[in-house]
């Protein structure tokens, strides 16, 4: 009798849940797509950018997509017109490579959107080297113990912020890895990866000094020549803004109480982000 009750029970209770839920009707304003430019303009490669629209967050793409094929994408430096960017394999590229110290500014169009204007600088050029040593002694297993030494000056005129990577080579199967940095260098402390392996910082700790960071390697870490890849990019500050607020929503995607994040973006009247880079790059054979 007690347990015929107990379910009646709980059926009206739930029949009296359902009752009291009311669906809200959000009247939100009409959608209107933006423009969106997203890349580097770095000084090692090649132009390339990626152009899309923006789409409303909860409609699915529809058949047309959102990168967009057919848009007008132009280059700038310092005011003189470089040349038209063209679409290929998903991105915009022209055949041109960006130098240090110059003012670039990209103009992109789209029929339906309103077209926008990206400024940005190219950082100045960087003073560095590398140096790799087989052995400076044995690690606590008693295996030689590698040290990979980089040197770069800061430039003291201004607020400077790095983008600072590091590969190594197997040549057993013939490809490059990011390496795994142990390293008690206040740069590397509680700072996490980026998503390609490498470490943004500024230069807070060593303002206008020159910077030696040294990387211990673990025997066997290295399989044949060349051994390391060593990039160090100067970046712009909102840039390097953007770079850490993808890092973190990187590592905190997945989480419940993940708040929703509002990118930063150069591009005026759009949306999106390029970054101007000086990119210092050095292989180690």
């Amino acid at each position: 009798m007690n347990k015929s009750f107990n379910i009646t029970a709980l059926i009206l209770l739930i029949l009296g849940v359902a009752s009291c839920v009311k669906p809200i009707e959000l009247d939100l304003p009409p959608y209107s797509s933006k423009l969106v430019v997203n890349g580097e303009l770095n000084t090692n490669v090649t132009v390339q950018l990626e152009v899309s629209r923006s789409m409303p967050i909860l409609k699915r793409v529809d058949s047309s997509g959102y990168i967009l094929k057919s848009a007008s994408a132009k280059l700038f430096e310092n005011n003189i017109f470089i040349g038209d960017l063209t679409y290929s394999g998903a991105f915009y590229t022209l055949n041109y490579k960006p130098l240090p110290g110059k003012n670039y500014r990209v103009e992109v169009s789209n029929p339906g959107l309103p077209s926008v204007i990206v400024n940005l600088d190219i950082p100045a050029s960087l003073v560095s080297s590398s140096t790799y040593i087989d052995s400076i002694g044995l690690d606590n297993e008693g295996f030689p113990l590698g040290q990979l030494t980089v040197n770069f000056k800061d430039n003291p005129a201004a607020n400077n912020y790095y983008e600072f990577l590091i590969r190594y080579y197997d040549a057993s199967i013939l490809q490059w890895f990011p390496l795994d940095i142990v390293s008690n260098d206040p740069v590397f402390l509680n700072n996490d990866k980026l998503d390609n392996g490498g470490y943004a910082f500024s230069d807070a700790t060593f303002n206008g000094a020159n910077k030696s960071i040294k990387i211990p390697i673990q025997f066997g870490t290295v399989n044949g020549s060349p051994k390391f890849e060593i990039s160090i990019k100067t970046i712009q500050e909102d840039y390097f803004k953007y770079l850490e607020q993808v890092r973190d929503y990187q590592n905190d995607r997945g989480s419940f109480d993940t708040d929703p994040i509002i990118l930063r973006s150069n591009v005026t009247n759009g949306l999106g982000m390029v970054g101007g880079v000086y990119n210092f790059k050095d292989t180690i054979q």
